[in-house]
């Protein structure tokens, strides 16, 4: 199967029916509203369309070149695509795409090739799709772990490779043969999954056009020529490393702007009968982190100040995806343009001109793990309104998601813990004897009503929205009370919810606890009198 001519990746039509199409036509074809897939796949492949657009016509110069090559793309493409057509099939004898032809498996330490009917060294295919139960991969959603004979089609094979190669997280993995070298047992993350990264994008009316719109410029990438003259790179399938000493291929790969957009972080041979593979360490990629910043951060990323622990000082780090924390929460974080060698959101941001009231859509998405456990997989997609983008917009949004933060953490909490003790004469002593693990208990006292207060603020979220979009005019004194009343009702009524009971005890303990939310949610908001009742 030819990826680059052959339909394999999921989309959705502007018609609105889902269909299979190749890599060329999700470059090209304006038909194609977008990828229909999941949010680490998503992430893939971009991350592979804009890999191809670069490698096509090169890396813009500036603004303007960036916005003139808008009209070439889908030519050029299609020429580059023609030009290294072997490149893109999936089961070439000699260079299959992502993986590593020359590769033999190293069972019980000798060098066998590993045919497609031998069990020796082979690891289930499944293994390449984060949710199935293969590895250490949980079982609660797939029952089928121990079925050696599971095979995938080859698209779904296309698709779980690629997204494997680009968020496979380190760990302990087998060990195989490249090119009479035995691989170590040892791998570190792949680019796109330290710190539980959240990749965001922006989205145009068609995938053609979100590929341009995440287009860079050399001027947009300025942190990358800090790597040297050769910073921009070829992707890896014009300079595929022969093996794992081969020094300048190796460097291209892992050090390079296009050579890291699509990684080869394992050692992977596909058996053709889709059921196993060969799977062994591949190449080291650096990353981007608050300790060693030396390497910049992934173009999708978004970059935020953090404290370094160091005598209060403060350094970057990559914002990551926090499960059980709303995107939207985070949004204040997206939309900051990012400065040279400073915080902010996605680079393509760049291209969003916030003088217009036209505003952006994003997409942001990303994988939540546990070091070498995937806990969750996000994704939201955001109109964001013109207000926003500008100076007053952003920083209004940011404070309603910081005072909604502080109802919870700092209203609804200590009234539950006041409910609590007042209904439970031992919590204090539950609490002592706790020592460090005491807030694991609060966590759990309040994890039910705090699960409702934010179900409840996010279905009001068209008040905040109306509120950014009311400012500077003689609505928004009268929508912003309305959102902050909203949160108010929110915190009230997720603790009753949650606490009422119909004893005299409960009662009490109830009413003990009610007075201490109304008052610090009153104090949060700064509510006028009228509306404290």
């Amino acid at each position: 199967m030819n990826l680059a001519f052959d339909p394999w990746i999921p989309c959705i039509g502007r018609d609105g029916r889902p269909r299979l199409a190749s890599l060329l036509h999700c470059l090209t074809d304006a038909e194609i509203a977008d990828v229909a897939v999941r949010p680490h796949e998503r992430v893939a492949l971009m991350r592979l369309f804009l890999c191809v657009a670069y490698a096509a016509q090169g890396i813009p110069e500036d603004y303007e070149a960036w916005a003139a090559c808008r009209e070439n793309l889908a030519a050029a493409v299609k020429d580059y695509l023609e030009q290294w057509r072997d490149s893109f099939e999936l089961f070439h004898q000699e260079k299959p795409f992502l993986q590593v032809a020359g590769l033999f498996s190293d069972a019980k330490g000798k060098g066998k090739k590993a045919d497609e009917g031998t069990e020796d060294g082979l690891t289930p295919a499944a293994k390449l799709d984060f949710a199935l139960a293969a590895g250490n991969q949980s079982t609660f959603f797939d029952h089928e772990a121990l079925n050696p004979g599971r095979a995938s089609s080859p698209e779904k094979l296309a698709l779980d490779l690629l997204t494997y190669q680009m968020f496979s997280p380190g760990g302990l993995i087998g060990s195989v043969m490249w090119n009479k070298q035995t691989t170590g047992r040892s791998s570190l993350d792949a680019p796109c999954v330290p710190g539980s990264m959240l990749h965001t994008f922006v989205r145009g009316v068609h995938l053609p056009e979100t590929v341009w719109l995440n287009l860079l410029s050399v001027e947009d990438l300025r942190d990358y020529a800090t790597l040297g003259e050769d910073w921009q790179g070829r992707p890896i399938w014009e300079m595929f490393p022969a093996e794992p000493g081969d020094t300048d291929s190796v460097r291209n790969a892992t050090r390079t702007f296009l050579g890291r957009m699509v990684p080869l972080s394992r050692a992977v041979l596909l058996q053709k009968s889709g059921a196993a593979m060969l799977l062994g360490n591949g190449l080291s990629y650096p990353a981007f982190s608050s300790v060693n910043q030396d390497f910049p951060p992934e173009p999708s990323a978004s970059v935020v100040v953090v404290n370094t622990g160091k005598k209060n000082t403060q350094g970057y780090s990559v914002l990551g995806v926090q499960p059980g924390k709303a995107l939207w929460r985070e949004l204040q974080a997206l939309t900051v343009r990012r400065t040279a060698g400073g915080a902010g959101g996605c680079l393509a941001l760049t291209h969003v001109d916030d003088g217009d009231n036209k505003g952006v859509d994003l997409v942001a998405g990303g994988l939540a793990r546990d070091q070498a456990n995937i806990l969750d997989m996000v994704e939201s997609v955001f109109h964001v309104p013109a207000p926003m983008l500008r100076t007053n917009g952003h920083q209004f949004y940011a404070t309603e998601v910081q005072v909604a933060e502080d109802v919870e953490r700092n209203a609804l909490a200590f009234a539950m813990e006041r409910w609590r003790a007042a209904l439970d004469g031992s919590w204090a002593s539950r609490l002592k004897l706790a020592g460090g693990k005491r807030s694991e208990e609060c966590a759990k006292l309040r994890a039910q009503a705090a699960r409702d207060y934010w179900t409840a603020v996010e279905r009001g979220l068209p008040l905040l929205w109306a509120a950014l979009d009311a400012l500077d005019s003689e609505d928004a004194a009268d929508k912003h009370s309305q959102w902050r009343n909203m949160l108010r009702q929110s915190a009230l009524d997720a603790y009753g919810a949650t606490c009422r009971g119909d004893g005299q005890r409960q009662l009490r303990a109830f009413v003990a606890g009610q007075r201490l939310l109304r008052s610090q949610v009153n104090k949060i908001l700064a509510l006028p009198k009228e509306v404290r009742a």
